[in-house]
């Protein structure tokens, strides 16, 4: 019986040896279908090796999910609970393996002592009883006895997994002083707000499950600044769904576990990140720009720091600077849809349109049902000159994520067939316009398709409604007044017909933006 069966794509057989041979030189046994005598009927032996191992690793690629051979050793492993998954390329799992841990192997270099080979050698060692020897990695964290293989899955014995909003090294500081079960709510918690995408929240019930496990975690682990940091996280996504009248008691609540947080280590990236994404930059661009560029100088690489950075810089117009920020994300440790999503628009607003091309279509891959991606790809297609691909998308049904409603369908129809010449201008704006009257939020959004349609004069009047409550328009206002108002589609590229009127500048005016360029002799990209 071997400890590991090694699962993989053919094209992936070089990997497969070079795991093969750290892993022996850990002193477990490998077999993968290399070793198959040619007297024996290929799928027997592999279902009795398949069935005997004591654990089944599977070498995920974009070869290894094409393969029926390999999703099947998997599903065997899973059913089994022996499976332990890594990732060699960018290729999205299949469900339902992408509900468990998979450790990223993609910038390994087959070195034996990272953190990610760590753990898949703790993995193994933990399914087969015993631990390493010879002369591979020797892991530095395995599991206590008794724990079970959900437990390890769960509370972060694959350490290479995605931590929420900055990655997972968090784990080998905290594990040594933290129970299993303090470990396994507190990762339950981190993925939680993980799930939720802080970045672009879309299901307001995934926060308070977050806050609820990560209050557990503090409590089972009072000492952990992660623990703090996570429930500060989840209190400031929190903040951004919940009513107005509600957001003073989140926001305290986000502010003392921050405070919990960074008494307990200075640097915990998630106490500050929150801490920074509870300040509204409207009308408050100087004083919060100060901010992100010294929590940035305190933890220059922490992924939600350079995200509120880069996003702050998109409000005021700079989007060549913005666009150096999100240039810095880390997305083999930060693979969040409002990650990418903003690192498309940034790429888009700064002019370089085949990296924009080229994100597009990784976070398509990636995230091929994610509304926000959708959406983006949409816009970004219609208003650079490709409507009849956003056309041939909105005709394939099956592509459309559940969450998205038929009546934006309806207007996003409109307009991009009136951008193909296959519709008036004047019919479409007034679906878009219709869309608006039940969805004011999209206020913004249906301005820059008036704009794109050739009705400036309509997109003001919008624009005045909601940054001013005025004229016809003036129940755009959001509710939150000026907590919830953002400025970055002012600046987006299909607004450049309204850039030269005297109009926008006095719109500049009134909101206070040309008063932060004179103040900190700035220059908005789009009077370069």
């Amino acid at each position: 019986m071997a400890d590991v069966f090694l699962s993989c794509a053919r094209t992936n057989l070089g990997a497969a040896q070079r795991v093969a041979a750290l892993l022996r030189a850990c002193g477990f046994s490998v077999w993968y279908d290399e070793s198959l005598p040619a007297h024996r009927a290929f799928s027997d032996v592999i279902e009795e090796q398949l069935e005997a191992a004591s654990s089944v690793l599977v070498l995920w690629s974009t070869e290894a999910v094409a393969s029926q051979w390999v999703r099947s050793e998997a599903n065997r492993g899973r059913e089994k609970h022996r499976l332990v998954q890594v990732r060699l390329d960018d290729a999205r799992l299949p469900m339902p393996f992408d509900q468990l841990q998979c450790v990223d192997l993609r910038n390994w270099n087959n070195k034996p002592d990272t953190a990610a080979w760590e753990s898949v050698v703790a993995s193994v060692a933990e399914l087969a009883g015993r631990e390493a020897s010879g002369g591979g990695a020797v892991p530095r964290h395995l599991p206590p006895q008794g724990t079970s293989r959900r437990q390890m899955l769960v509370g972060g014995g694959v350490v290479a997994g995605l931590g929420a909003l900055g990655g997972a090294a968090w784990l080998l500081r905290d594990r040594p002083k933290m129970s299993p079960e303090a470990q396994m709510v507190l990762q339950k918690g981190l993925d939680s707000l993980q799930q939720n995408d802080a970045l672009e929240t879309q299901d307001p019930g995934s926060t308070l499950t977050a806050i609820a496990l990560l209050s557990d975690a503090t409590q089972l682990a009072p000492d952990s600044a992660v623990a703090w940091g996570g429930l500060a996280m989840a209190y400031a996504v929190r903040k951004r769904v919940v009513p107005p009248g509600e957001r003073r008691g989140v926001d305290a609540r986000s502010r003392a576990a921050a405070k919990a947080a960074l008494e307990l280590d200075p640097r915990e990236g998630r106490a500050t990140g929150a801490l920074r994404m509870l300040e509204a930059p409207y009308r408050n661009w100087i004083a919060v720009e100060r901010g992100h560029r010294a929590a940035l100088q305190r933890n220059p690489t922490f992924p939600i720091l350079l995200f509120t950075m880069s996003d702050l810089l998109g409000h005021v117009g700079r989007w060549q600077e913005a666009r150096q920020y999100s240039d810095r994300f880390d997305r083999k440790r930060f693979m969040l849809p409002g990650a990418d999503r903003k690192v498309i628009i940034n790429l888009w607003a700064a002019g370089d349109l085949p990296a924009a091309d080229r994100m597009l279509d990784v976070a398509v891959k990636q995230w091929p049902q994610h509304p926000q991606i959708f959406r983006t790809r949409l816009s970004y297609l219609m208003f650079t000159g490709r409507p009849g691909e956003a056309l041939e998308i909105l005709g394939r049904t099956a592509d459309w994520p559940i969450e998205i409603r038929p009546d934006f369908i309806a207007a996003i129809r409109a307009t991009a067939e009136a951008l193909a010449g296959k519709r008036p201008p004047e019919q479409a704006r007034r679906t878009a316009l219709e869309y608006l009257e039940g969805n004011p939020s999209a206020a913004l959004q249906v301005a820059q398709a008036c704009v794109a349609l050739g009705d400036a004069a309509a997109a003001f009047a919008l624009l005045r409604g909601y940054y001013f409550g005025e004229g016809e328009w003036k129940a755009l206002a959001p509710a939150g007044g000026d907590e919830d108002r953002v400025t970055s589609p002012l600046f987006q590229p299909m607004m450049r017909p309204m850039w030269r009127e005297r109009s926008f500048d006095d719109l500049l005016d009134r909101i206070g933006l040309n008063d932060y360029w004179r103040q900190t002799g700035t220059v908005p990209d789009f009077r370069r």
